[in-house]
């Protein structure tokens, strides 16, 4: 596989890409894939235990989203 840049960590990687679950169209490297995926479970844990996401963790989602939309 040849090498590509993940946008989101901005690492330049071989592995194949992985879908985003944050727009449903980025393509990202594994590792980002992996860490969106702990992430959303984190939150959920957090919301059944009705305890407060950090929201330093959902500030860097939202920058990473709103510089996706950007870039096209």
């Amino acid at each position: 596989m040849k090498e590509w840049k993940c946008p989101k960590c901005k690492k330049i990687v071989t592995c194949f890409p992985g879908t985003s679950r944050r727009d449903n169209k980025s393509k990202i490297c594994s590792e980002c894939c992996t860490d969106e995926a702990i992430f959303d479970f984190q939150v959920a844990l957090a919301k059944q235990k009705k305890k407060i996401f950090p929201q330093n963790f959902i500030d860097l989602e939202r920058e990473w989203l709103i510089e996706v939309d950007t870039n096209g």
